[in-house]
């Protein structure tokens, strides 16, 4: 099979115009152009989805590490306040 060079870009439209083989690689190349589309598209929305439940996870975590140092917090001053009273009776 002799290979066929294109200067422009729709030479391959038009020569599938009079040679039915050139129109079934044309449509064949169509076809795997617009599965190669579909697949990047799937790529970026599934790259999408992981980076926003990455997100999700790591806000969670921000979050749970804040109220961890709150509760903290309040127990240093409960166990403050406990020292207190147990001076106070003394």
């Amino acid at each position: 099979m002799q290979a066929i060079y294109y200067t422009h870009m729709n030479e391959p439209k038009m020569a599938a115009e009079t040679n039915p083989q050139i129109k079934k690689t044309v449509v064949k190349l169509q076809e795997l152009s617009a599965d190669e589309r579909a697949r990047d598209l799937f790529e970026r929305r599934e790259k999408g989805r992981r980076d926003m439940e990455s997100l999700e996870r790591w806000a969670r975590a921000k979050e749970r590490e804040k109220w961890q140092n709150v509760v903290a917090e309040k127990d240093a001053e409960i166990a403050r306040l406990k020292e207190q009273i147990a001076k106070e009776k003394r």
